[in-house]
């Protein structure tokens, strides 16, 4: 006999998906926040940098390589920062009462990686909306693998997040840790300039950096009606399918440690 999905337990993952969605779209301050600043740093630093980097230094405009590393960091900062809410929850006493519920932890922690990745793919899905406003060639099929990349890297940063939060007791020091994680990511990610040109120290520690891959998928799919391949190839540190491999298997890989740990909490 087939044995069936106990639907109950299934219910308690949509159930803390949901309730993540419903933090995130209530806190109107955050969720505007995080949509307004992406934009502010694309108009004002993309604009500003590309009079110092014209056409005529670089072979694209510099908008449009700005444009997947603001993506990026969105994503990722919104990601890891819905995971707070499990220290929130474990400093004012609801996490225990999650914890000793019939749901097994491993369905609290898919829960609570699935609400924080959906976050991050709404304010990618409200970013992506601002490409063609950049000079940026898009189409549907170019929208739909953008968002496909978006959530493969909100959902290995939340994963990231459970990490670290399965064994934190206050938001202050989760807040801090978040500082000292996200900034190194991105600077060693190739955000904000092209990896390659950097000195060998930085181009080896971005081996060893997930966001790289994320940033470097983005790019290909998100420029590649826009820019010829040779050119996307120098802003990226590998082609696309090397880039999308590692992504999907640091997610695998973060997923598994962050159920193991989160099924440790106590």
């Amino acid at each position: 006999m087939i044995k069936k999905p106990n639907l109950n337990k299934l219910s308690g993952i949509f159930i803390l998906w949901y309730r993540e969605i419903l933090m995130y779209v209530r806190n109107r301050i955050k969720f505007f926040s995080s949509i307004f600043l992406p934009i502010l740093f694309l108009i004002f630093f993309g604009t500003g940098l590309k009079t110092i980097f014209p056409l005529v230094t670089l072979p694209y405009d510099f908008a449009e390589f700005f444009f997947p590393g603001i993506l990026g960091l969105s994503v990722t900062t919104m990601a890891l920062s819905s995971t707070m809410s499990i220290v929130w929850d474990r400093e004012f006493g609801f996490l225990k009462e999650i914890l000793v519920s019939p749901v097994p932890r491993s369905h609290i922690a898919l829960g609570k990686i699935l609400g924080a990745a959906t976050t991050g793919l709404i304010e990618g899905f409200l970013l992506l909306l601002a490409a063609p406003y950049l000079g940026i060639n898009f189409s549907l099929k170019l929208f739909l693998g953008g968002l496909a990349i978006i959530f493969l890297i909100a959902y290995g940063m939340a994963s990231l997040g459970i990490c670290l939060t399965a064994r934190m007791k206050r938001t202050e020091s989760f807040s801090f840790i978040l500082q000292l994680i996200i900034a190194p990511m991105v600077f060693l990610s190739g955000a904000f300039f092209p990896i390659n040109n950097s000195p060998a120290w930085m181009v080896n520690l971005s081996k060893y950096n997930p966001l790289t891959y994320g940033i470097n998928s983005l790019r290909w799919v998100v420029l590649s009606q826009t820019l010829k391949p040779t050119i996307i190839s120098q802003l990226t540190t590998n082609n696309f399918i090397t880039s999308l491999g590692i992504l999907i298997s640091f997610d695998i890989l973060i997923t598994v440690l962050a159920i193991q740990l989160f099924r440790k909490m106590c």
